[in-house]
């Protein structure tokens, strides 16, 4: 988990992505107030042809209001 996160900043950064931006241009809801089933289930409707969908999900997940990894995530 911790590989593919730090890979998704990498790209993000290569590619002048942050998740606040990537969060702003495809209008996704708040992670933080979201399961990360619910945004699982989100990204598969809205997401279906977007070649930024990966790190999107990615960017969800990661600040996911039960995700369990989320101190930790945020600490890197």
């Amino acid at each position: 988990m911790r590989e593919i996160v730090i890979t998704v900043c990498f790209v993000c950064s290569l590619f002048g992505f942050t998740c606040e931006e990537l969060f702003k241009k495809f209008h996704t809801p708040d992670p933080k107030t979201k399961t990360m089933k619910q945004l699982k289930r989100w990204a598969k409707a809205h997401l279906k042809n977007n070649p930024y969908k990966e790190d999107i999900l990615e960017c969800l997940i990661e600040n996911a209001a039960d995700n369990p990894n989320q101190e930790t995530t945020a600490a890197e």
